[in-house]
C-alpha cells in the first residue's frame, strides 16, 4: 500500500469513522472484506512510527469530546490487550455479560460483583481499543481483534502502542502536544476516589506511547 493511501486509511481510522469495532458474530467465518480492511490497517501502521502517526493526526484532528466513560480503568493493560479479545474470539460466545468475562479472566473464586467489575473495566479498555466489541453491556469479538488475534506475539507488541493511541483520551494528549492541562480538565469532572483510581490508568497508557517515541529517537 501506497503511503498517501496508507495516510487516508488512517486518518479515517482514528478519527473513527471506520467501523472496525464491528461484530464479528462468526470468528470462524468472518467477512472477507472485513478481515481485508483489518490487515491493510495493519500494514498502514507498520509502515509508519508513532511520531509520524501523531503527525498525520495532527493535519485535521477534532478533539473528541471526554466524558467519565471515556476515562479508562483498568486492573491489567495486558489482560486488556491480549487476553480480552483471544478470550472473546476463543469462547465462540456471543453477547458475553460482563460477569462472563470477569471469571474467563480470572478464573478464580470471587463474587459476582468482582467478576462484573474486572470483566467490565477490560472489556471497554480493549474496545476503546477496537479490540472487542461492548455495546449495551454485552461484549462480541471486532473484525480488528479478531484481525489482531491472529498476528504473532511480535506484530502483537509492534503494534499496540499505535493501537493505543485509538484511544480518544490519549489521541487528544498527543495531538495536543502532550498537554498536561487537557488531562487535569477532563479528570476535574470526577470525583476525588474516582481521579484516584483512574489516572494510573491514564498515565500508563500514555507511557507506553511516550516508551515508544523514545524507542524510535
Amino acid at each position: 500500500m501506497d503511503y498517501n493511501r496508507a495516510t487516508q486509511l488512517l486518518s479515517l481510522l482514528y478519527a473513527h469513522k471506520l467501523h472496525v469495532d464491528e461484530i464479528c458474530r462468526t470468528p470462524e467465518t468472518p467477512s472477507d472484506a472485513m478481515m481485508n480492511l483489518c490487515h491493510d490497517i495493519f500494514d498502514s501502521l507498520r509502515s509508519i512510527s508513532v511520531r509520524e502517526l501523531i503527525g498525520i493526526l495532527q493535519k485535521d484532528h477534532e478533539a473528541f469530546e471526554i466524558g467519565t466513560a471515556d476515562i479508562p480503568q483498568f486492573s491489567d493493560f495486558d489482560m486488556c490487550a491480549y487476553r480480552t479479545p483471544y478470550l472473546v474470539m476463543a469462547s465462540g460466545q456471543k453477547d458475553i455479560s460482563f460477569t462472563q468475562m470477569g471469571f474467563m479472566l480470572l478464573r478464580t473464586p470471587k463474587k459476582d460483583g468482582a467478576y462484573f467489575k474486572y470483566g467490565e473495566n477490560q472489556a471497554k479498555t480493549a474496545a476503546q481499543m477496537g479490540l472487542c466489541s461492548v455495546k449495551r453491556g454485552k461484549i462480541n469479538a471486532s473484525y480488528l481483534g479478531l484481525a489482531f488475534c491472529r498476528l504473532s506475539n511480535e506484530e502483537q507488541k509492534e503494534l499496540l502502542p499505535k493501537l493505543v493511541l485509538f484511544i480518544p483520551i490519549v489521541q487528544n494528549y498527543f495531538v495536543a502536544g502532550r498537554s498536561q492541562e487537557l488531562i487535569d480538565s477532563y479528570f476535574s469532572a470526577l470525583s476525588e476516589s474516582t481521579q484516584k483510581r483512574r489516572i494510573g490508568n491514564v498515565r500508563t497508557l500514555i507511557q507506553i506511547v511516550e516508551n515508544q517515541l523514545e524507542d524510535e529517537l
